[in-house]
């Protein structure tokens, strides 16, 4: 894919017309915008929740104004508004409510990072272009996904967001118990945490590669950083869904796998 073509993949991005009206300078120094927000965002997130932490309302709300303009400016417009909008419904006497915003807000901001820096390392081989599962069984037949994760209340959490799924989904809590299961089963999906003891995310993935497994992998993670990602994606990774988890969001990206 070329740059435009990469660029349109990502999902909270209005480009529209906007890239269409670009010259090649312009989409050059747009990219350059893209990357500032990913490489800035680390920094952006402490900054965000240190405020946060604080109870230093004014602070969080001078931070999501900033963040917001930078949205406006890379065309994320769905997610400027609804910033706003949250701005103007704060009430400062209940902090609670505001840092359950900030929380998602986080979350969604982590997960626009990882779907740029993934449309950018397409470029290459294209080894993170989400796969479809090839429907081997029939139509209609229930795919199977191995969930790994060390948190047991992540994984039911993460059942709970595929309710409307239809789909099986197995969940062990390591590494190990991992490969273990795959002796007599092949999943149509993995979703690995990265974050593990023992056998992390990324070296269970090379795992499941070298056995043979060719399903699509997303990995579990809250951490958007460009080497995180980057090494993510090196390992197989077809897409990401980021912790604390946002049901919507993590059925949509399960789902697209599923179809």
């Amino acid at each position: 894919m070329n740059i435009r073509q990469r660029l349109y993949t990502i999902a909270d991005l209005a480009l529209g017309k906007h890239l269409q009206l670009m010259t090649d300078s312009q989409v050059d120094s747009y990219v350059e915008l893209l990357n500032s927000f990913v490489e800035t965002f680390p920094e952006e997130e402490a900054e965000l929740k240190a405020a946060m932490e604080k109870r230093d309302v004014e602070s969080v709300i001078r931070r999501l104004s900033s963040i917001r303009e930078t949205l406006i400016n890379i065309y994320a417009e769905e997610l400027a508004d609804e910033c706003w909008a949250r701005i103007k419904s704060f009430d400062k006497e209940r902090p609670e409510k505001i840092e359950a915003y900030v929380i998602y807000f986080i979350s969604t901001l982590a997960a626009l990072s990882i779907d740029i820096q993934v449309a950018f390392l397409t470029e290459g081989d294209g080894s993170a272009n989400p796969m479809r599962v090839q429907d081997e069984q029939g139509a209609g037949a229930v795919k199977s996904i191995l969930a790994v994760d060390d948190d047991t209340y992540f994984l039911d959490t993460f059942k709970a967001a595929l309710k409307d799924v239809p789909c099986r989904i197995i969940g062990v809590t390591s590494g190990l118990a991992a490969l273990g299961a795959l002796k007599n089963l092949s999943p149509d999906l993995f979703a690995l945490d990265i974050e593990m003891p023992g056998m992390d995310g990324i070296e269970l993935a090379k795992e499941i590669r070298a056995l043979g497994h060719k399903a699509p992998i997303v990995f579990i993670t809250g951490n958007a950083t460009r080497s995180y990602v980057s090494k993510c994606v090196s390992a197989g990774a077809s897409d990401f869904i980021i912790k604390p988890i946002n049901p919507q969001n993590a059925a949509g990206r399960i789902s697209k796998f599923l179809g």
